[in-house]
């Protein structure tokens, strides 16, 4: 009898006969959602799927599938957070996430900074809307959080890199601001402060590294630009004209010049806006010799610096009026990171839109209401629970 049994066992088992070469070779051509779950059949496939050395293998997480943004909202009893705030971009179903992340502790207590690969980071206060602070990094399709260490008094720029395709271990870049330049200084009172510094959290060691800058300059970072994670450098937009960047140890830095013409007249670099789509480098501005149309460019060759115009369309076309301004009457939230597809909230009344490069075609998509506010992430599900150390 016994004998008996463990044969049909191991006949109810035949995949335990396949030698993992073999398992890895039939993994591989299975969809990466699917190959989440099959982590889920044993102990063994789990090992084998969450194997770094398999990793280049077997199929990894893409931006191909943007759901839509998520976004904060002022009104009177939401505070940072309202149950709605989450704008589909893709067709049916509903929202892939809960974007309220009534997941977190007083989930009204945090304010939302920056989205990456799937993973959110947020502020967390101690008191509600101020005072000192901690950060959080979140994936809100498994509900997964963890809690950084060390608390924070005084709000500067922070940032997110994440890319699970290189990668199960995050980071959290926070960029140490103060005022003048020069200690004899006086202060121009533009609203920025100088980075003198970054501090960077690694999941991997669970701890925070503090490198004084390696720039030639003390940059100043553009508010709320939006960040930009890849080849192991987190990338932002600088107001000297520059993009600046800074790899996750801090030991490399990079100041990527912005497309110059001596001839065109000087343009304010608050306008500017930089993301990635399939795998490079963009950047969009107002055009220099023409303040009424939209330059798209993009970095093609990263060592050489050297920016190439990809696109220009004239706000006549975009909105069906020339006088706006670019981060004034409209923003740019996004680049679609698989399409020549720009998204776009424009007006009074916050209109999330699209524009397609290739058609010239422009869709309405969501109002998203006077209340809303900046940042718009863009939003992608990760579905693996292995991709990054949650506590």
């Amino acid at each position: 009898m016994a004998d008996g049994s463990r044969d049909i066992s191991r006949r109810r088992n035949p995949a335990d006969k396949l030698t993992e070469d073999l398992l890895v070779e039939i993994l591989s051509r299975v969809p990466y959602r699917s190959l989440c779950r099959f982590k889920c059949v044993s102990k063994r496939w789990r090992g084998i799927i969450s194997h770094p050395d398999h990793r280049k293998a077997l199929p990894q997480y893409h931006l191909q599938d943007l759901a839509g943004f998520l976004y904060s909202s002022r009104g009177p009893s939401t505070g940072y957070f309202s149950t709605d705030n989450f704008a589909h971009v893709s067709a049916g179903g509903r929202a892939p996430i809960r974007p309220s992340l009534p997941f977190l502790p007083d989930c009204h207590q945090f304010h939302l900074l920056d989205s990456c690969n799937g993973l959110l980071l947020c502020r967390r206060f101690k008191t509600f809307g101020a005072g000192a602070f901690y950060y959080v990094v979140c994936n809100p399709a498994t509900e997964k959080w963890v809690a950084l260490p060390g608390i924070f008094s005084k709000m500067q720029t922070a940032r997110l890199g994440f890319d699970p395709a290189v990668s199960s271990h995050f980071h959290v870049f926070q960029f140490v601001e103060d005022g003048a330049a020069d200690a004899n200084a006086n202060d121009d009172d533009d609203g920025y402060e100088f980075v003198r510094a970054v501090d960077i959290y690694s999941s991997k060691t669970g701890a925070w590294s503090h490198k004084d800058t390696g720039w030639d300059f003390l940059p100043r970072i553009v508010s709320d630009s939006r960040s930009v994670f890849v080849n192991g450098f987190l990338h932002l937009l600088a107001v000297e004209s520059a993009v600046v960047a800074v790899d996750v140890e801090g030991t490399t830095w990079r100041a990527i010049p912005m497309p110059d013409d001596e001839d065109a007249p000087i343009i304010d670099v608050d306008d500017g806006f930089i993301d990635l789509s399939r795998g490079r480098l963009y950047l969009a501005n107002s055009d220099q010799h023409d303040l009424y149309k939209l330059s798209i460019w993009v970095l093609e060759d990263y060592g050489s610096e050297v920016w190439v115009l990809e696109h220009s369309v004239r706000y006549l076309n975009l909105f069906g009026v020339k006088n706006v301004r670019l981060g004034h009457e409209y923003h740019i939230v996004a680049l679609h990171p698989q399409r020549n597809t720009i998204f776009l909230v424009y007006g009074h009344d916050k209109v999330l839109m699209s524009y397609e490069m290739d058609t010239g075609k422009v869709h309405f998509i969501h109002d998203l209401g006077q209340g809303s506010m900046e940042p718009y992430l863009p939003y992608v599900p990760l579905y693996s629970e292995a991709l990054a150390d949650w506590h």
